[in-house]
Order: structure tokens, then sequence, then C-alpha cells
């Protein structure tokens, strides 16, 4: 039960996940073959299907496939176990095309299942197979796997929420990409622990920054000293639990077109290990690479033509109507009149206006 557990726990991190804990809980039930379905399949949806043995590739996707729309052995009451012969008349079973068409052929004769599902939404079904020619399963073997039951259902719930927090996680995370916004998460060595893409883009470009021995390091000395000054503030802000202090600093020593970077504490959160989270969050806006947005979008969001939102994502990308005009190869009257037609669309009158209009809507977070 210990070794079983621990698989239990390690399931949704293994590598591969769950299939060491679905080869002990084969053994402990003495089931030839074990399946964790976490996401059932339906049309269009192979569903995630977990086995513990694979029989071949084309067992496995015929079930996956279009089998699963003719099982029986599904909706099972929550939390209980069952048999096929306890849920459901065995002729209609062994009679049923699913049976005669699918099951037989691979030698499976008898089944015993459980279906799991929370008030939270998270569900599951467990499926133990034994081959023709062995008994069916016995009443103490449905009851050991009834008390594992509530086990594999908390595990499933843990896996589901950090699934849906790595999920928003990597939303919020290429929202910041899409802004053209480098981010990075610190130690309390100002070692990186994290960097996005627009992070990572920086560092490979190597105009302002790098990252010497894992931590991040300014080109500019005058730079590195005051980001550095600024550093132990936010560090020691951590230490002491106060998440609100903010300090900026812009780098390329004072020039206006240089990037800018913005460091604040995260909040503080002991580890049950007793070690401390990540200390230092650092935002660094770089002028060279402007946010950008689809055409696309603009032309819903706007009702423009395409050649009007073209024209518009270049003026909101920094340039003038002149140098637009010319990345378009249209005349200087061609654009004038696409302008017009984008202020009369739009309801504003300034190209600066314009700017901040397509820069502060939806739109570059769909890029």
């Amino acid at each position: 039960m210990n070794e079983l557990l621990l698989a239990l726990s390690r399931g949704p991190v293994a590598e591969p996940p769950w299939e060491e804990f679905l080869c002990l809980l084969g053994e402990a039930l003495s089931a030839d073959f074990v399946t964790l379905i976490l996401r059932a399949p339906r049309e269009g949806d192979a569903g995630l299907v977990i086995n513990s043995v694979v029989l071949s590739p084309a067992v496995y996707s015929a079930y996956n496939e279009s089998y699963f729309a003719l099982d029986p052995f599904v909706n099972l009451p929550p939390g209980q176990v069952f048999t096929v012969d306890e849920f459901m008349a065995a002729d209609d079973y062994y009679n049923s095309d699913y049976y005669r068409q699918y099951v037989e052929t691979t030698g499976i004769r008898h089944l015993m299942g459980a279906d799991l599902g929370d008030a939270l939404g998270n569900s599951a079904r467990l499926r133990f197979a034994r081959v023709i020619g062995r008994d069916n399963f016995s009443p103490a073997e449905r009851a050991l796997c009834l008390r594992l039951l509530p086990h594999i259902q908390q595990t499933i719930r843990l896996q589901a929420r950090i699934a849906r927090v790595e999920s928003e996680r990597s939303l919020f995370a290429a929202a910041v990409d899409r802004m053209a916004l480098a981010a990075f998460i610190l130690d309390q060595r100002a070692r990186i622990r994290h960097s996005n893409h627009a992070a990572d883009r920086l560092l490979q470009e190597g105009r302002w920054l790098t990252a010497a021995d894992g931590q991040l390091r300014l080109l500019d000395q005058s730079d590195q000293r005051a980001f550095r000054a600024c550093l132990d503030d936010v560090m020691q802000a951590h230490l002491r639990g106060e998440p609100g202090l903010v300090k900026a600093l812009r780098l390329g020593s004072g020039n206006a077109a240089g990037a800018g970077m913005l460091l604040r504490p995260l909040p503080l959160v002991a580890a049950p290990d007793g070690s401390r989270n990540p200390s230092v969050a650092i935002f660094v806006s770089d002028p060279l690479h402007p946010r950008e947005a689809p055409a696309d979008i603009l032309m819903t969001l706007f009702s423009l033509t395409r050649a009007e939102a073209n024209l518009s994502l270049l003026l909101a990308g920094g340039a003038s109507l002149d140098e637009a005009c010319a990345q378009l190869q249209i005349s200087r009257n061609t654009g004038k009149s696409h302008l017009s037609a984008v202020f009369a669309k739009t309801g504003v009158t300034r190209q600066t206006r314009l700017v901040q209009l397509i820069l502060g809507s939806v739109a570059p977070m769909g890029d």
C-alpha cells in the first residue's frame, strides 16, 4: 500500500505520467490491464486515455476514435466500484456489438470499473480487465479498489488544479509577450528563475542585458550599479513582506530612447521545505520592439478595411504618415484618404489619439 500511494502521488509528474501507478495498481488487484481515462473520448477528440499496457496502437486508437461510442460500461455512479455483471445484465454486455466487435478480439473477458467525480467538475474513469480463462474480480479486490478511490480522486483534483494554474500562467505570460514586455523572475541571489520569450530575445540581442552564471547583469557599468542598488532595495522589501514597493530605472545611461526597467518584490510565501519563493519580478520595455496587433482584429474592432488597418498598425508602431506610406508603397494622398476614413470610423481626430486607441485596445492581445 505504501508503494502504491507513493506511486500515486508521483502519478501526475512521473514520466510517463501515471504509468508506474497503473502498473502497481494492476498488480495489487491482479488485473491484466488497467486504464485511467482523465478525459473521455468524444467525436473529434481522442480524449486523454492512459493504459498500464498498450496491446497495440491499433487497439488503442480503435477505442479512442470510434468504439468509445458503443461502450455500455460508462456513467457508473461516482465513487462506487462495479464489475460488468453487477452494473448490467451480463447477457446484454456479452452480446453487445461493443463486446463482440471490439473487446472479444483483445482476449479480455472480465471488467471492473469506477467513475470518479466531484463538485468542482473533475472527473475520471478507472477500468480493470482480465483475460479469458481467469476468474472475475472478487469482493475483496473490489473492496480494495473502493478504499483507494478517495486517494486517486484527491490526486486527480490536485493535478487538475496545477494544470489550471499552469494554463492561466501561460495565458498571462503570452499576454505580456504580446505587449513586447520582457519579464524576469529572480531569486535572492539575482539568478534567473523564469524569463518569457521577450526577455530571452532581449538577452540574445545583448544590447542591454546578459546572463552571467545564471545571474541577470546589465552591460553598462553605470546601469549595473544602479540596477544592483534598486535590486537590493527590492529584495529587502521582499524579505520584509512589502510587495508594494516599486523601483524603476532607465537603461542606456539616461538616454531617452533607452529601455525602461521596473523592479518589484514578489509576495513573501514560505515553501513547505522552509525555503522562500523567488524574490523579484523585473519588467523591461524596449522601444525597438513596439507592441503589435494583427490587422484582422483591427478590421473587426473598428470596421476598417485591410488597407486602413495596415496603415493604422504602422502608425501605432511609431511610423510617421510619410514613412507608413513608403512602406505600404502608396502615395501620400492615398495615405491621407485612408487616415481620414480611419478617423471617421474610430471617432478620433488626431494621429496620437489613434495610436493610444489601438495600443489600449485588446488588439495587441490577438497577435
